[in-house]
């Protein structure tokens, strides 16, 4: 009888498991077709400007830069500086405001994805169904790949591997998830080569060096950090802090690498020491992992820097 109970509790539980995940992707999915409208809406207008005004000779139109975007939170931050939740104030809302004109961006982004499955199979499905889609191009095609891919396969629940305990710093097993998250960039380097074209560039980041202080979002999520520190027997938060400026700096080192082999077609935005420790100031961080609008806006600038070198006259 004991053993039927604990059958059926365990059947509730994986229900309840499965019906939360087909909720959270049906979520995902609901937010990827209003981007997609909003996106196509954009395009469409421009099109139809365009027309029109060579039509009547009036002006030559410069077609802005068309990319897709994809991977975590730093491109999918709906929270205001308060962490109450608002619209969109990550890298790519700042960077579609900035710029002229502004790039146009159709966002895959995911708070919390991992790299490992920005480039999973049922993503890469998603992108290869947009890139097939005109509605969603001005020259048929993307002009640049945006990503922000690696943190989540790191911080979190995952940190903990990546420690060694009491106090040591940071393990050489750091080392397996950076071949992990190189595999995911390498995959994306293939899948643009086949789908859209070996000439168009990707744009990524490394990070900044995240404050490992226990700040999380309210109730929502987090912290992501400062739990695995406790957990190893972590006491000196000048150890904690050289420990994740160690993470990020070997993030930093693999990407570099990716960007030197110019088959990738990488560029590489250095994007640490950007934001500040002081949490108080604006380009403060507002929690572990996210920083304020502020220091959005400052990391969507060193992207603006990058579209301009590589599209000069066009954003």
């Amino acid at each position: 009888m004991a053993n039927g109970a604990g059958a059926h509790l365990r059947s509730l539980a994986d229900q309840q498991i499965a019906n939360e995940k087909a909720n959270i992707e049906q979520q995902i999915a609901a937010e990827h077709e209003r981007r997609t409208l909003e996106h196509q809406a954009k395009i469409k207008r421009f099109k139809l400007s365009k027309r029109n005004l060579e039509a009547d000779a009036l002006a030559a139109i410069v077609n802005p830069v068309t990319c897709l975007a994809m991977g975590d939170s730093w491109f999918d931050y709906p929270l205001n500086d308060y962490g109450i939740i608002s619209s969109n104030q990550d890298i790519l809302a700042q960077l579609q405001n900035i710029g002229n004109p502004p790039p146009v961006i159709l966002s895959h982004a995911v708070h919390g994805q991992s790299m490992a499955a920005t480039m999973g199979l049922s993503n890469q499905g998603t992108y290869v169904s947009d890139l097939a889609d005109e509605n969603n191009w001005i020259n048929g095609k993307p002009d640049a790949i945006l990503i922000s891919g690696g943190g989540d396969d790191i911080a979190g629940d995952p940190l903990i591997i990546y420690l060694d305990y009491a106090g040591r710093g940071l393990s050489s097993r750091v080392q397996g998830v950076l071949a992990s998250i190189e595999a995911s960039y390498q995959a994306l380097f293939q899948f643009r080569d086949v789908y859209i074209d070996p000439k168009t560039p990707i744009i990524g980041h490394c990070y900044d060096y995240a404050i490992p202080d226990g700040r999380g979002v309210f109730l929502l999520s987090g912290p992501w950090l400062k739990p695995s520190f406790d957990f190893a027997g972590y006491q000196n938060v000048a150890t904690n802090q050289q420990t994740i400026k160690s993470v990020i700096d070997d993030l930093y080192a693999m990407f570099d690498g990716l960007q030197k082999d110019k088959n990738n077609n990488f560029i590489l935005i250095d994007t640490r020491g950007t934001l500040t420790a002081d949490a108080t100031q604006p380009l403060g961080w507002a929690n572990e992992l996210h920083p304020y609008t502020a220091g959005f806006l400052a990391l969507a600038q060193e992207f603006l820097k990058v579209l301009k070198k590589e599209f000069p006259g066009r954003v």
